[in-house]
């Protein structure tokens, strides 16, 4: 008897052990607060970046192409769905209430997102409302790092390299996803001088990618397949970027809607750790396949520029003066202003 109720004793500690350690692995959405379903094998994942779309919209809804394609979306059945950046163009009670009636409850997948320049701003509201700007998930044999690039001003420094090097180690992985809004890959790259040059840059000197991040990641490269995939893509002639550096096998990919026509987002499948992607248009437009958005075809062909509609004038004068990032400015200027000609005037007194 006394034996029985031992066994019972360390049975009933194991299930709560295990109950413990499955809550705790959990991962859910901080959006619409799905949990991560485990699908170890065969699955796939969406990602795009800059929902918010056009740089113009202050509609505090979504982008157009995002709203439109949300049965679509559905429709694939996707284990989770990664933004990378920009989602909002601004973050505030508004646009929050109106993403999570016209997005957020609408998704079927758990949401998440790589933070880029617009999310962080007001103050960081995000991180108030959101939870922790950077973090990781895992699935099967791959780990999906997701790294906030405006921290640091572009730089993985400090506590974030720490989580970076530690969630790089996991022996387990054959594939690891790093997700971020800035391409920090490409700035300081000659291979890429010439690309993305709308995007959101290191404003001082020069980030850490180079001669801290690359090494660290070549450390595991050769055994693992990595895969970068980074949502600030301004401008070009296409939603896809795709590089891969054969000596390291890293993968470098951009992918980005910015409510044109030319709108998509990549579908990643995965099946028994071997990786492949394609793209799916928002648009019903014909898409090549995603390996052919390389270099040679970024550099050769010349976007159609869109002409500037000076109709917006009124507005987007309007949008700029009450914006709380204008008045900052503004009232910095004239404080700087009078401090100088003070002090220019005390000098002349003093002469």
């Amino acid at each position: 008897m006394v034996k029985r109720k031992v066994n019972n004793f360390f049975i009933i500690i194991f299930i709560l052990l295990v109950l413990i350690n499955t809550s705790e692995s959990q991962v859910s959405s901080p959006f619409n607060k799905l949990i991560l379903q485990d699908t170890p094998s065969v699955y796939s994942f969406i990602i795009s970046g800059h929902f918010h779309g056009a740089s113009t919209n202050a509609s505090t809804f979504p982008s157009s192409t995002i709203q439109a394609s949300i049965d679509t979306l559905n429709s694939l059945n996707p284990l989770f769905l990664m933004s990378l950046g920009d989602m909002f163009i601004d973050v505030n009670e508004t646009y929050i209430h109106h993403y999570q009636k016209s997005l957020f409850d609408k998704l079927k997948m758990p949401l998440f997102n790589a933070v880029g320049n617009h999310d962080v701003s007001n103050g960081n509201m995000y991180e108030k409302l959101f939870g922790k700007s950077y973090f990781s998930f895992r699935n099967g044999t791959e780990v999906f790092i997701i790294l906030d690039t405006e921290k640091d001003d572009g730089s993985v420094m400090a506590d974030q390299l720490a989580f970076l090097t530690d969630a790089l180690k996991l022996s387990f992985s054959k594939n690891i996803f790093i997700f971020s809004h800035r391409p920090v890959w490409a700035e300081n790259s000659e291979r890429y001088k010439k690309l993305f040059n709308g995007n959101t840059r290191t404003m001082f000197g020069s980030n850490n990618y180079e001669n801290v991040v690359r090494p660290l990641l070549m450390k595991y490269s050769k055994e693992k397949n990595i895969y970068w995939v980074s949502g600030s893509l301004g401008g070009g002639p296409a939603s896809f970027f795709y590089d891969k550096e054969i000596a390291t096998n890293i993968t470098f990919m951009q992918t980005a809607i910015r409510d044109q026509q030319r709108d998509a987002v990549l579908r990643v499948n995965v099946a028994d750790g071997i990786v492949n992607f394609n793209g799916i248009s928002l648009t019903g437009e014909q898409l090549e396949p995603i390996e052919n958005y390389n270099v040679d075809f970024w550099n050769n062909t010349i976007p159609v520029e869109q002409k500037f509609n000076f109709r917006l004038l009124p507005y987007l004068t309007k949008q700029l003066i009450f914006h709380h990032y204008f008045w900052v400015g503004f009232i910095s200027s004239v404080i700087l202003i009078a401090f100088f000609v003070l002090i220019k005037n005390r000098w002349k007194r003093s002469k």
